[in-house]
């Protein structure tokens, strides 16, 4: 018997019948996540986006559960929507958004392990973007009427070792806000690979993928980081 899941839809009076398989099978499409990534991303800068996984059948597919492909942990800047930079859909990609992409928040974190551990999800991404306020703020002195909060996380950035380092490379303006970016996503790849190292027993053992990368909002092109995850 064919256990393809059969969708049918009434639109406009008309019965339209969408066979679409079973979202648990749908990632096993796509062998290496980053390579998804890297083609949704090429056809988002070539302008020749395919908008997938945004139909009505979609909706319908992913309203008994999801399956992502990959996490996605990035900013709040209104200019790098994951989504849309990486041309995909509905249920495609788990995003976690906030400013400076921090990743040592315990939102994010219980986030990623709720992904990895009952989802199934393997690969996951830190991506920084070019121009980011929240690392521009934290090269700077800030001014004596900046909100609490905004100081919260200006010296939680400061406290990485990785962007002390860059701060103490001797570069200014928009290099040293492009060698903090990156400094930033180095330190959330480290402590995410360390943080995620606990849950091997929880049915992860097939091991998982962190990457970084950063977003250039001039072009739209994501440059993907060699970096290789150290455990602290």
């Amino acid at each position: 018997m064919n256990k393809t899941l059969i969708i049918c839809l009434m639109i406009l009076g008309t019965a339209i019948t969408a066979c679409v398989p079973h979202a648990k099978n749908r990632t096993k499409t796509y062998v290496n996540a980053i390579e998804r990534l890297r083609a949704g991303n090429d056809r988002f800068v070539r302008h020749r986006m395919k908008h997938p996984d945004q139909s009505a059948a979609r909706i319908m597919e992913t309203s008994g559960g999801q399956h992502p492909y990959a996490v996605i942990i990035t900013c709040s800047d209104s200019r790098v929507a994951p989504e849309i930079v990486f041309d995909e859909g509905i249920g495609d990609l788990f995003v976690i958004r906030n400013a400076g992409n921090i990743v040592e928040e315990e939102d994010v974190l219980a986030s990623v392990e709720y992904a990895v551990a009952h989802l199934g999800v393997r690969t996951v991404m830190i991506m920084g973007h070019e121009r980011c306020g929240a690392i521009e703020a934290m090269t700077r002195e800030p001014g004596e009427d900046e909100p609490k909060h905004i100081l919260a996380i200006i010296q939680r950035l400061k406290n990485e070792p990785e962007e002390q380092q860059a701060l103490r490379s001797g570069d200014t303006g928009e290099r040293l806000v492009h060698q903090c970016v990156a400094a930033n996503v180095a330190h959330g790849v480290a402590a995410l690979s360390h943080q995620l190292h606990h849950l091997k027993g929880h049915g992860t053992d097939a091991g998982i993928s962190i990457v970084g990368a950063v977003y250039d909002i001039q072009t739209g092109v994501v440059h993907f980081q060699e970096i290789k995850p150290s455990h602290h």
